[in-house]
């Protein structure tokens, strides 16, 4: 069996590959990028696995003139970059010791030894340089079974990375199906979830971002709490909200959003308790307040922008399980368009100081409530009559 992609074939790969493999050394691509390339799904970042030691993979690359950065290299990890793609290479081995975040390595010439220290079966699949498959655990069969589960006992993959826990989650969302029984692996991820507290801050973002952003992540989230991982993660929590967003996201033909959907899900503070960055901290700050409000599709999108419009409208209507009014789209292009006739220099015969800007404020205010039909010269006429 053999697997087929652009990556595969790309003059950069073939390049890294070969500076390998000429060299007498074992050199596979492993993990994501080819349980992807099984699924027709496009990878950015490839990860290959080889029998030369880290500081030989960067010797090797940087007298070919490529870009080659010891990100991880004390435990067999250099980053090669190429054609604008990063190359992730890592030393085949084993890991002999692990306190959930760090561990202890061992190198081997064994892709079988290599493949056991992963995390799930569908990430234990390696590809050779032509395509060959490669598959010591039995992957395929659970990729094609749409099965998500941990490479031999769940407590020890666990335990060698706490951050295993949401992982599965995600890739439950991304490739898993909801009628498989998950109870033993609910039971671990359940017993050891006070191993996320040594997980940093920023780790934890990072993958509760994909796991948002994932197509099917209802059943994930209703495991997650079955398992009390939610808990861990969120103050607060509203499954029923995000229930009623993703049945809206289906109905409307709406694309996943990560920051939509947590807006729906948790009234939490993102940037405080998840160390989110400021401007998706920001954007679910507004999400939250707006759909409280009482703006409609066209102002929203006048005030912010067409998809932050329709994301507060989603988010509205499935905090108070409601449809939304009207005909959304339309009233969202509306507003995007309307250009407001007034500014500032209009208002400076009559008005200064923060008077000025509390007239142009209610003035545009006013020609929002008109629909954004009053002109300029209505408008003016108004502040005339005042006076």
């Amino acid at each position: 069996m053999k697997i087929s992609a652009d990556w595969l074939n790309n003059p950069s790969t073939r390049s890294v590959m070969k500076r390998l493999v000429s060299r007498g050394y074992q050199a596979y691509f492993v993990g994501g990028c080819v349980r992807n390339a099984l699924l027709n799904i496009e990878s950015k970042d490839i990860d290959i696995a080889t029998s030369a030691h880290p500081k030989k993979v960067l010797e090797i690359m940087e007298n070919a003139e490529l870009k080659a950065l010891p990100t991880g290299i004390e435990h067999g990890t250099v980053t090669v970059v190429a054609d604008k793609r990063n190359y992730e290479i890592t030393t085949l081995r084993e890991d002999i010791e692990t306190d959930g975040r760090r561990a202890k390595v061992k190198f081997t010439k064994s892709i079988l030894e290599d493949a056991k220290r992963r995390d799930f079966s569908i990430n234990a699949i390696y590809s050779e340089q032509d395509g060959t498959i490669l598959d010591p655990l039995n992957g395929i069969d659970d990729i094609l079974g749409k099965r998500i589960k941990f490479i031999g006992d769940p407590y020890a993959r666990i335990k060698e990375d706490y951050l295993r826990i949401l992982r599965f989650f995600r890739f439950l969302a991304l490739f898993g199906k909801e009628d498989e029984n998950h109870e033993i692996e609910i039971t671990a991820l359940n017993n050891l979830r006070n191993g996320l507290d040594t997980v940093s801050a920023e780790r934890k973002s990072d993958e509760i971002f994909k796991l948002f952003a994932a197509p099917n992540l209802k059943y994930s989230i209703f495991l997650m709490e079955k398992a009390n991982i939610s808990s861990k993660i969120f103050d607060a929590s509203d499954y029923d909200s995000l229930t009623n967003l993703k049945k809206l996201e289906d109905r409307l033909e709406v694309a996943p959003c990560a920051i939509r959907r947590l807006a729906a899900y948790t009234s939490d503070n993102l940037k405080l308790n998840l160390r989110f960055s400021n401007k998706l901290a920001k954007t679910h700050k507004v999400l939250r307040e707006e759909a409280t409000s009482q703006k409609d599709a066209a102002e929203l999108s006048y005030r912010y922008n067409e998809k932050l419009a329709l994301d507060i409208i989603l988010v509205r209507s499935s905090l108070h399980g409601t449809e939304p009014s009207g005909d959304i789209f339309s009233r969202i292009k509306v507003g995007s368009v309307a250009k407001f006739p007034i500014k500032s220099d209009d208002l400076a015969e009559y008005f200064s100081g923060p008077k000025l800007g509390e007239m142009l404020a209610y003035l545009e205010q006013k020609w929002i409530d008109s629909d954004f039909t009053l002109s300029k010269e209505r408008l003016l006429f108004t502040i005339r009559q005042s006076k």
